[in-house]
């Protein structure tokens, strides 16, 4: 063999394609829940670093397509609000 298949190297092309529109995305919902105050590092955390807030890896798990979307969802609206309604006391 002189080189790799074609079908192979389409789909590296469609998984480029697909990952950069994936990482344009990440950004965009990043951006948009900074909007309201709300840290991202505590969407995405492993382990408590934070003083007592709640955190989640739910974000994490999105990013990596894991887990249970709708679950997820939930996960990260709830520290969502936690940090609006703190926000705005």
């Amino acid at each position: 063999m002189k080189a790799m298949p074609y079908e192979i190297k389409q789909k590296l092309r469609q998984y480029a394609k697909a990952q950069a529109k994936a990482h344009r995305l990440s950004r965009e919902v990043d951006e948009a829940i900074r909007a309201y105050g709300v840290p991202i590092d505590n969407l995405t955390a492993v382990s408590p670093p934070f003083d007592g807030e709640p955190y989640t890896e739910a974000l994490a798990f999105i990013n990596n397509n894991e887990g249970n979307i709708e679950e997820n969802i939930l996960e990260i609206e709830e520290l969502f609000l936690y940090f609006v309604n703190k926000k705005a006391e």
